[in-house]
């Protein structure tokens, strides 16, 4: 299947992956494309397409071996890392363990005349950027919250996600050769690290302020601006944004009853789940799994 020729990363995925998909949500914004996985171990090599694509690691960590479109290296990417992939570039994705991923494909040739100011590669290569994963929290906020954006399905999410697209590629023109810099007033990476971890072990306990500043050695007021500042989000909704991946996977792939994943992710009743719920994706969670039993 990877010598056909792909008009997109969406159709290359469902004739070589369909069995994989988690979710399909609708373009937003310059025919942008979120595509949810959940991979086995193994071979998960895509075909050249148009899109410049931008995964997102979801699991702890996995050891792998990758060409992105910069050479072949080895590498453990950790959850909340990236991968970026030229257009048009054929890859090698070996997999050592399982890995749920979220992917953005962006069709290139309208993103370049989004930009039209700046000076895009023409071939959307980004040098250095393809020869290792990326982790920034600046980066990750700007890709959560266009995934968030593009699952509400707001009327006003076209120009919204187009200007987050912007911040991206910013940063990816920034970072083509070295890596971005820690936001200033953000938490120190062992931090991040530490804090997001325990609210992903814990995601479904009621985790205190006080409980994360001494996990990593600060005052509840130094911690809560930090944190902010290195994810671009508070704590409370860092964790809301966790239970709601949880949820999306769960009500994707499991015959669970809404209530019992309620009370799995730590909420009191499947009415506080459902209102956490549609207030991140615009729809209740028993409409997100019928839409979702349609992908395939």
């Amino acid at each position: 299947m990877q010598g056909a020729a792909y008009d997109s990363l969406e159709a290359f995925y469902r004739a070589a992956y369909g069995e994989t998909l988690v979710e399909v949500a609708a373009p937003v914004a310059l025919g942008t494309t979120l595509i949810a996985a959940r991979q086995g171990a193994g071979d998960y090599s895509d075909a050249p397409v148009p899109d410049l694509v931008i995964t997102r690691g979801l699991s702890r960590l996995i050891p792998c071996t990758l060409d992105v479109g910069g050479g072949r290296f080895r590498a453990n990417v950790p959850r909340n890392a990236f991968v970026v992939v030229p257009p048009r570039t054929q890859t090698t994705i070996l997999l050592d363990r399982p890995n749920m991923i979220e992917t953005l494909a962006i069709p290139y040739a309208p993103l370049r005349a989004l930009c039209a100011e700046h000076p895009l590669p023409q071939d959307g290569h980004f040098g250095g950027l393809h020869r290792h994963a990326l982790e920034s929290p600046a980066f990750t906020a700007a890709f959560v919250r266009i995934t968030t954006e593009i699952r509400a399905g707001n009327l006003n999410g076209p120009m919204f996600v187009e200007g987050l697209l912007m911040q991206l590629v910013a940063m990816m023109m920034a970072t083509a050769d070295r890596p971005l810099p820690i936001p200033r007033g953000g938490l120190a990476p062992w931090q991040l690290s530490r804090a997001t971890e325990y609210l992903q072990e814990h995601h479904a306990e009621a985790v205190s302020l006080r409980e994360l500043a001494t996990l990593v050695d600060l005052s509840v007021f130094h911690f809560a601006r930090a944190f902010k500042i290195s994810t671009g989000l508070p704590p409370h909704r860092y964790q809301t944004a966790i239970r709601m991946e949880r949820a999306r996977l769960l009500l994707a792939t499991t015959s669970a009853p809404v209530t019992e994943i309620a009370f799995a992710l730590g909420y009191d009743s499947s009415q506080s789940f459902a209102r956490a719920f549609r207030g991140t994706h615009a729809i209740s969670p028993t409409r997100f799994r019928q839409q979702r039993e349609r992908v395939g």
